[in-house]
């Protein structure tokens, strides 16, 4: 199984110079991630995945396994905070900054549940990542913005591990995304969007 990880290179230039990065973007193409502790066995559909030439790559940090498609908004951040603790409080503040971005583009309604998720009437439109190396803190989030969820079902097992709010839910009735919601948005207004929030918000963040 490919053990190359996922915007690893940012991770890797701030413990260079300590100089906060991120990313915003769009996948191009299908691709399944792993997390840290992630068995693909166990996770994942493989024999769908090899079928179809879907890559699997892992990525820094906890969390389930997630497929990242064209249609998502991913973001990914590193910088020094003042805490070794505080995962979720982190996570969540920097989730707000979705909801502000969001916000700004006519969307409402969204609400952080489970550990650090962010859910649209009930029905997950984010999931996020952390890795921790004592004050250094990397983030990584996929928002479900115009892409096709059914494919979740194609290649991911049930998670063995859920949020409360998911109540055995399958992908497809659990995972939604913001044109389903009602929202005409495409990635790239999105992107700039959220861009422009983090760029404005990250110093504040340590």
């Amino acid at each position: 199984m490919p053990e190359s990880t996922v915007n690893g290179d940012l991770l890797d230039g701030f413990l260079a110079d300590g100089v906060p990065r991120h990313r915003v973007y769009a996948p191009d193409a299908t691709t399944a991630l792993l997390g840290a502790a992630g068995k693909p066995e166990r996770d994942l559909k493989l024999a769908a995945l090899a079928a179809d030439g879907v890559p699997v790559l892992r990525r820094r940090g906890g969390g389930g396994a997630v497929v990242l498609t064209p249609g998502q908004v991913v973001l990914a951040l590193v910088v020094e905070v003042a805490s070794d603790f505080g995962n979720r409080e982190y996570a969540r503040k920097i989730n707000e900054w979705f909801i502000e971005a969001l916000g700004a583009l006519g969307v409402d309604g969204l609400e952080q549940r489970g550990i650090t998720d962010l859910a649209l009437r009930g029905r997950k439109v984010l999931g996020t990542s952390i890795y921790r190396s004592r004050r250094v803190l990397f983030y990584q989030a996929s928002l479900l913005v115009a892409n096709d969820v059914t494919v979740f079902a194609r290649y991911l097992e049930h998670p063995y591990a859920e949020p409360d709010y998911r109540r055995g839910r399958d992908h497809d009735a659990f995972c939604t995304t913001l044109r389903t919601g009602g929202y005409d948005l495409d990635p790239a207004r999105v992107i700039a969007a959220l861009d422009a929030v983090v760029t404005r918000r990250i110093p504040g963040l340590g």
